[in-house]
């Protein structure tokens, strides 16, 4: 599953587990290992950061791999990117694809999560070629698909039920007239670490996805930008921060939500995250020219936390933890 286990065994998530089950009523162990248990009513259930008991293995495997999760897509008559998959060792496919119409491309591995190895902005055969040496690291299957414009968008789902939607922004920084972007970067980094208070963060990292975002805006990692200026260091969100990530809920029509549940009932995951894009949440994606990228089985749910307007965030945790406790009385007395 990539890197997404040490993502979710980050220590933040306890603090979110315990005031779930503070809320719910249910009593808390700590076995070791980052494994926190509850138990109610004579029912215990355990959890490990964002992973929980709702989903069986295959099913999260089955999701992971973007060429099967897509192709249920597909078959749904959801809109997804147009994409090519094709192996490592023979690239020929995706240079034809990248040929066929202008305009940039994202390239990643076919296997991975959390927009590992991923690299957006892809237009000419020289970026190519550096992408697919940086996503052939992590799969030998690799996936090219056109870039869709408008925001990206997170949708939050446990058993059909939409939890929470947060519009999720490139990583940013604010120029200041003097320091560079990689100096930006590295203050951008100070702060994160300042403010984790000593545990695990995770880091802005100038890679070939920033190369090719900055030089769409004819900027480079030593270009100084005006005090300011915002700058998107990258396409890939998965290493923004909570000044990027912004509660949406209220604001997503029901059409776009009936089509992110579609493509959950697609997945066949009961607790999910789907990423999709548009420029416009307020209309249906066919409508709006909007794409879904990818149901992930095992999300992130400290996004949800981690907004820029704290007073509308959704305490996810809370609904999920109460979810995994009814499943669990509900078996006992099967």
């Amino acid at each position: 599953m990539g890197a997404r286990p040490a993502a979710s065994a980050r220590p933040g998530y306890r603090r979110l587990w315990l005031d779930a089950a503070s809320a719910v009523g249910a009593d808390v162990s700590e076995p070791g290992g980052g494994f926190i248990e509850f138990r109610r009513g004579g029912c215990a259930v355990r959890v490990w950061g964002s992973w929980v008991p709702l989903d069986d293995l295959v099913t999260l495997r089955f999701a992971d791999d973007k060429l099967l999760s897509r192709r249920s897509l597909e078959a749904a008559g959801l809109p997804v990117p147009a994409y090519s998959v094709f192996d490592r060792g023979d690239p020929r496919p995706a240079r034809e694809f990248l040929a066929e119409a202008p305009g940039s491309c994202v390239v990643k591995p076919a296997g991975s999560s959390g927009g590992s190895g991923a690299t957006s902005g892809v237009r000419t055969d020289k970026a190519l070629r550096r992408a697919l040496l940086r996503a052939g690291r992590l799969d030998d299957r690799l996936l090219i698909e056109r870039q869709v414009p408008g925001d990206l968008y997170r949708l939050l789902f446990c058993d059909g039920e939409l939890l929470d939607v947060i519009r999720r922004l490139p990583p940013r920084v604010t120029g200041d007239g003097r320091s560079t972007v990689g100096e930006l970067v590295a203050a951008e980094n100070s702060r994160r670490l300042a403010a984790a208070g000593g545990e695990r963060v995770g880091l802005l990292r100038l890679d070939l996805d920033s190369a090719l975002t900055l030089e769409q805006a004819a900027l480079h990692h030593t270009s100084v930008p005006a005090r300011g200026v915002v700058v998107a260091v990258k396409t890939v969100v998965n290493q923004n921060s909570s000044r990027d990530n912004v509660n949406v809920l209220e604001e997503v029509s029901g059409e776009l939500v009936s089509e992110a549940a579609a493509a959950v009932a697609a997945v066949e995951v009961r607790l999910a995250g789907v990423d999709l894009i548009t420029p416009d949440p307020g209309r249906p994606l066919s409508a709006a020219g909007g794409a879904i990228l990818e149901v992930n089985g095992t999300p992130g749910l400290h996004y949800h936390y981690e907004v820029s307007n704290p007073e509308r965030s959704v305490a996810v945790c809370v609904p999920i933890l109460e979810r995994l406790l009814a499943v669990a009385e509900e078996a006992s007395k099967a």
